[in-house]
């Protein structure tokens, strides 16, 4: 069952009591950005480029929302209107 935070546009999909995937919403678009695991009682996240955290949170939640900012600041491409160009001009 995925979890849908109120306060902003994550969701939290468990996959393993271990490990869950976070996904975001931009618009109607509903995008994976990575999954979050624990391991020694602390949990990190890791981004679906690759780029991983070492374990900073107490629980999912927290380290969900460590990956949705880091999304945020370093990944996401705010949406823009296309470019128009004359062909010739």
């Amino acid at each position: 069952m995925a979890v849908t935070t109120a306060t902003s546009d994550m969701q939290i999909v468990p996959i393993t009591p271990q490990t869950a995937e976070v996904r975001v919403t931009t618009g109607a678009t509903v995008m994976s950005i990575g999954r979050v695991a624990t391991t020694n009682d602390r949990w990190y996240w890791q981004h679906r480029d690759g780029e991983q955290s070492s374990p900073i949170a107490a629980n999912r939640g927290e380290a969900a929302a460590a990956l949705a900012d880091y999304h945020r600041a370093f990944k996401s491409h705010p949406t823009a209107e296309p470019v128009r160009r004359l062909l010739f001009g």
